[in-house]
């Protein structure tokens, strides 16, 4: 991956943790959870990663143009 991919996966990844977590703290999903919970959500979090990554990689010009001056 290049340089302009690799900080648009970051940063789209970055977002999606802050917005997930965001959305579902209120829910009180974090409100006594276990191991298995927070393994189960770190699970699903790095599951969106992948998909991140995916659409990352097989668009390198929509990524490149998003980095154009």
């Amino acid at each position: 991956m290049s340089h302009n991919q690799k900080v648009a996966f970051w940063s789209m990844f970055i977002m999606f943790c802050v917005g997930a977590t965001a959305s579902i703290y209120p829910q009180g999903a974090f409100d006594n959870i276990t191991l298995a919970g927070s393994i189960i959500i770190t699970g699903f979090y790095l599951i969106v990663a992948l998909f991140i990554r995916k659409y990352v990689k097989s668009n390198p010009k929509d990524i490149d143009k998003w980095f154009q001056k």
